[in-house]
């Protein structure tokens, strides 16, 4: 028991050779009229209730992406027995799927539906809006890492073109390696890697000698 007169909270300040960040990384949105109508989330976070808990919001989704991470999200919904309406992506070039609908070179421009999602408009370019019918959207504009606590300790993010967002800089933070999602690699088989090899050169540096398996 604490002391008397003596809090009863202990603030411990704990001091670390090496340390390993692994903070993951943050889904974007992207942006249309009336994107917060409720059947609208990200299509990382339907694909999450689809894998781990065997939910979904609608048997008939759709998916607006600006990048590959949605399609995998549709795909995913067919494997789980839902429908896919359509697969929106702003990009012009951009392969079609034997499984599902690609609409390429569009946007979503907005929903519609009393209580919840019933549809949305998209189109492509300056064309004319058209209606889909849809009881979810998932909407992926790619990810950001999560820098933040690199930045507390004065580290400087670094631009990285491929992922359209800033990651940390390999000499940021002393002491501190960053791994996974949060250095920009978002694979599963990427973040598992990196995690070993930094966590084997921190061993390393503080005099426990191991090799990554």
């Amino acid at each position: 028991g604490p002391r008397a007169g003596a809090p009863r909270q202990i603030l411990w300040r704990v001091y670390t050779q090496r340390a390993i960040l692994c903070s993951g990384a943050t889904e974007r949105s992207i942006a249309f009229a009336d994107n917060d109508r409720p059947g609208i989330l990200h299509a990382g976070a339907l694909r999450a209730y689809m894998n781990r808990w065997a939910a979904a919001p609608s048997a008939t989704i759709a998916v607006f992406t600006n990048n590959d991470d949605g399609h995998r999200t549709a795909r995913d919904a067919l494997t789980h027995g839902l429908n896919v309406a359509a697969v929106i992506d702003t990009r012009a070039e951009v392969p079609e799927s034997a499984d599902f609908r690609v609409i390429a070179g569009a946007e979503v421009c907005g929903s519609w539906g009393r209580r919840g999602l019933k549809g949305i408009t998209y189109r492509k370019g300056r064309g004319t809006a058209l209606r889909l019918e849809c009881g979810a959207l998932g909407v992926s504009g790619g990810w950001n890492p999560n820098v933040h606590l690199t930045c507390h300790h004065r580290g400087r993010p670094v631009w990285q073109e491929d992922i359209a967002a800033f990651v940390p800089a390999e000499s940021g933070v002393p002491g501190l390696s960053v791994a996974g999602a949060a250095a920009g690699l978002f694979s599963t088989q990427a973040a598992l890697r990196s995690g070993a090899r930094a966590a084997a050169e921190a061993l390393n540096d503080i005099g426990r000698p191991c090799q990554p398996a």
